[in-house]
Order: C-alpha cells, then sequence, then structure tokens
C-alpha cells in the first residue's frame, strides 16, 4: 500500500509543474508514494504548517525560510526546486514604461513575509523608491497569479492592483491577453542567488528519511522527464493550469534552460541569500548555514 505524502507549498505557479507531472507519470506511484500537494499561499504560512505538524516536505523561498528557521523553524534544506535562479517577474499594467514609474502605486505581493515583499523592497530601494511611504505592497493571497488584478475594474473579491509580482504560466497568459508588461526580472538585481528550496522536517528527516528519499528521487525523475521529453509535458502543463498550449509553451521555455533538474543546492548562491538578509537586518547576523542543509 503506498504511503501518503503531503508535500506543502506557498504558490501555485510553475515551479510546482513537475510534482503535478511526476503524480501524472506515475514517478511518485512507482515508489511507493500517494502524493498531495497542500497550498499554504505563502512562506510564513507554510512554515506556520511545518511547525505545527501538518505538513512534513515541501517547498519554499529561502528568504522566508531563512527567517522562519532563525525563528525556530524545526526542518532542514534538503534540496533545491527548480527554479534556482530569480526567474521571477515584476509586471505592471501597459501604460507603466518603468520602475520609477511605480511611485503612489499599488504593487501585489504573495503575503507579507514572503520572497515578494523581499524583493520587492530590495527592487524598489534600488531604484530610488521608498517602499514604505512611495507604493502601497498589497498581499494577494489566493489571488496570486490572477492576470485579472491588473485590471482597472476586476471582478468583485478580487484585488486590483497597478502593478505586482507575477509568475509563469500566467505572465504568458498576461502577455498574451496585453493586459500586462514585464518591468523588471529579480535575477537582474540578484545575480548570484539559491532562489527555491525543498526542506524536511527535522523529525521526519530520522523518521521517515528512507521515504524522503524516495520522494526525492520521484521529484528529479519528473523534472528529467521535462526537459527530455518537453513536447509530452507541455499538453498537461496546459490542462494544469487551465491555460491554452501555446501559453504554457512560451511560459515553460521562456527558463526551462535554467532549471535545476537534479535539485542540488547552489551553496554561493545560499550564502549569499543570507548576507542579503543579514544585510537588511531580516536575519541574526551570527546565522550560518552550518547545520541548516542535509542534501538529499
Amino acid at each position: 500500500m503506498n504511503e501518503r505524502v503531503i508535500w506543502g507549498v506557498p504558490s501555485f505557479w510553475i515551479e510546482r509543474f513537475p510534482l503535478y507531472y511526476g503524480r501524472k507519470r506515475g514517478f511518485f506511484e512507482k515508489r511507493g508514494i500517494n502524493l498531495e500537494i497542500r497550498y499554504l499561499w505563502g512562506g510564513p504560512e507554510l512554515a506556520a504548517a511545518f511547525t505545527g505538524g501538518q505538513v512534513w516536505i515541501g517547498e519554499m523561498g529561502l528568504p522566508p525560510f531563512l527567517k522562519a528557521y532563525s525563528d525556530g523553524l524545526p526542518a532542514r534544506v534538503i534540496g533545491s526546486s527548480t527554479i534556482q535562479q530569480l526567474d521571477h517577474y515584476l509586471v505592471a499594467r501597459p501604460e507603466i514604461q518603468g520602475m520609477k514609474q511605480l511611485k503612489g502605486r499599488r504593487i501585489g505581493i504573495l503575503s507579507f513575509g514572503s520572497c515578494d515583499e523581499y524583493f520587492a523592497r530590495a527592487m524598489l530601494r534600488a531604484t530610488g523608491l521608498n517602499p514604505n511611504m512611495d507604493v502601497q505592497l498589497v498581499p494577494m493571497g489566493s489571488a496570486y497569479g490572477d492576470v485579472r488584478c491588473f485590471s482597472p475594474a476586476p471582478a468583485s473579491g478580487i484585488p486590483r492592483v497597478d502593478a505586482g509580482f507575477l509568475v509563469d504560466p500566467f505572465v504568458a497568459t498576461g502577455e498574451r491577453l496585453g493586459c500586462i508588461r514585464i518591468l523588471a526580472v529579480v535575477r537582474d538585481y540578484f545575480p548570484s542567488y539559491q532562489w527555491g528550496i525543498i526542506l524536511a522536517h527535522t523529525e521526519a528527516l530520522v523518521r521517515k528519511r528512507e521515504l524522503i528519499q524516495r520522494a526525492m528521487e520521484a521529484f528529479r525523475a519528473a523534472c528529467r522527464q521535462i526537459l527530455e521529453d518537453t513536447e509530452d509535458a507541455l499538453s498537461f502543463g496546459a490542462q494544469v493550469f487551465q491555460i491554452p498550449r501555446e501559453d504554457f509553451r512560451r511560459a515553460l521555455l521562456r527558463d526551462l534552460k535554467r532549471w535545476e533538474v537534479d535539485a542540488r543546492l547552489d551553496i554561493e548562491g545560499m550564502k549569499n541569500c543570507l548576507k542579503i538578509q543579514q544585510e537588511t537586518g531580516s536575519v541574526p547576523a551570527g546565522l550560518s548555514l552550518e547545520g541548516m542543509i542535509e542534501q538529499f
């Protein structure tokens, strides 16, 4: 009988595709795993689920992980997600031509304390804007990725924003519809950086170590298969995200060449991320990577 594994994630975007594809192609089932993907809508929210014991393996951004870890999160980094580099897009309504025009605007982020907030503040400061006074940061929660948010008059219950972080494949859909334009790519501000990580609960690393190993093997197999047989993956990806196949093609091929398909961590990139977090006062100056990593 297969063992149930709840894989916690903070948001729905192309970074999650290997989980769906691995489940569809049977990579998890072949290793005795019944995979459930659980959405918590934010890094801090996912960290709380780890602390509360609701999940014991998952993915999140390294910045909120470092903050949670410094606050006592009982977890270790066991690998990299596919989106190791910062292939993350700040987009805006078409009439906004550049970063400086964000002054006085509403900017959508996933949640307060998420990677989006860290990146937004750093990018705004680099542009000469004060993130506390010149803009309004708007947490999107489950509306994250909904391109209707960029409409001048979105549907009831959907937050309205002028700009915000958007992830593929929804960037590709927004471009096709003509409702957004890419203002900036986060990796241009942080060229050497480990972003997405896979983490596991410290108790699970002791009690469920072999199961974690099998889950990681299935994850790697799914990532490699997407890279090797992209055409097969395209149709299924369009179904998962409920978008036209060409939108998913554009989204997948935009960054696939930079995917980390073997879950290997960029240790130097992790050090750079930690240094930035320390310089901004987000984590204690004495925090180090020692004891934080257990690569699977």
